[in-house]
């Protein structure tokens, strides 16, 4: 859990500086077997270092990797969800157009029928029918007013033909692209599993290493280790963390490792809406944590997923979205308890797994929680 401030670089340190500190420990007049021991010691942690470092340099360029393919992710997701709107409001269009080119047939058609049953009425039909000058006058606007109306509508059908055409190539491309995306999208996500999976391996080899220089000092003579091994304690809980000189709201990272995160609150989303949150990408199943005390509430809905929200005591409130399965801990939490899992429900479907992450302060709109995250999970997610 990230909410304690000591890391595995820390802990190196301290393997290290307990190593060199036990030379101050021994006593004056102490054994050579002692000094020994301790010369060993400081030879196998060295050498233990080494590869740690190593580790940690391949450790730090996936998480580079990881943060790139991240905002290729957001981007091309952001695109894909704009491209969702066009092609939902062209399809409105293509409607349209379909149901007005349906309604001036009608109206054609039942003009054409007329004619059929009444036959034409020629020049020489309306003068002889005609009682009056008056009369003629009015049956000849009469017809030009037909004639003139059925030609209306013959152009109106073909206007309406020509922008229905224009839609359907319209759509015809906006599909192609949305289809691109998203074979895009799966690509990332796939080389996503790929790199979470090449993390977890560079993650077991430093605990087998941070491991193997811990027995190192517990093969030192106890009441040295005992000092030495004190020297590792990792301390309480972690302090509020500070942005500009004032508290941050969050006391433990909203999910667990490994994970990554950019800065895509207000990237532009379907049906004209924007992104209201932080996505935190990270293998499905990972643990999904309670940023402060607070109280849990579990939900779902369409968009989302199943949802959990934790209620502070001071108002704000934060919600997390696209979980795979709840913890089943609706009440009071305390900050780093285990409210979720990450997942892809809802929307979310085809994409990374993720948990959209938004934070509201004193209950109001959603603010960007970026920065307030970069303090408990580390820039970009640590």
């Amino acid at each position: 859990m990230d909410h304690h401030p000591s890391s595995r670089r820390g802990r190196l340190r301290r393997f290290v500086a307990a190593a060199v500190g036990l030379a101050l420990l021994v006593p004056a007049g102490a054994g050579a077997q002692l000094q020994d021991k301790l010369e060993e010691a400081r030879a196998k942690v060295k050498a233990i270092k080494k590869d740690l470092d190593a580790a940690r340099a391949r450790q730090e360029a996936l998480k580079a990797d990881v943060l790139s393919i991240n905002r290729q992710w957001a981007q091309a997701n952001a695109q894909k969800q704009a491209i969702d709107g066009q092609v939902e409001s062209t399809e409105e269009g293509v409607e349209e157009s379909e149901d007005e080119i349906g309604v001036l047939q009608i109206r054609l058609n039942e003009r054409a029928r007329d004619v059929y049953i009444q036959g034409p009425a020629g020049v020489v039909e309306v003068v002889l029918e005609s009682s009056s000058i008056t009369d003629l006058t009015d049956r000849v606007t009469f017809m030009d007013y037909l004639s003139r109306s059925d030609a209306n509508l013959v152009t109106g059908i073909d206007t309406e033909r020509q922008q229905l055409e224009r839609f359907q190539g319209s759509l015809l491309d906006l599909r192609k692209e949305q289809k691109r995306l998203i074979r895009q999208l799966k690509q990332q996500s796939d080389l996503l599993q790929e790199k979470w999976k090449a993390q977890a391996q560079v993650a077991a080899l430093i605990q087998e290493k941070l491991d193997e220089a811990k027995e190192v000092v517990e093969d030192l003579e106890e009441r040295y280790a005992r000092q030495l091994l004190a020297s590792l304690g990792g301390g309480g809980g972690r302090p509020p963390p500070d942005i500009d000189g004032k508290p941050g709201p969050f006391f433990a990272c909203p999910v667990d490792r490994p994970r990554s995160y950019i800065d895509d609150f207000g990237y532009p989303r379907s049906g004209g809406r924007t992104h209201q949150g932080n996505d935190i990408i990270a293998p499905k199943g990972t643990k999904i944590f309670a940023p402060f005390d607070g109280k849990a509430v579990e939900g779902s809905n369409s968009l989302g997923g199943l949802s959990v929200h934790v209620y502070g005591a001071k108002g704000d409130y934060v919600y997390n979205a696209h979980l795979s399965r709840y913890a089943g801990v609706s009440g009071f939490v305390r900050a780093g308890q285990v409210i979720g899992y990450v997942g892809d429900t809802g929307n979310a479907r085809g994409g990374p797994y993720h948990d959209h992450f938004e934070y509201h302060p004193g209950g109001g709109s959603a603010i960007s929680p970026y920065h307030y995250l970069n303090e408990v999970c580390g820039v970009g997610g640590g």
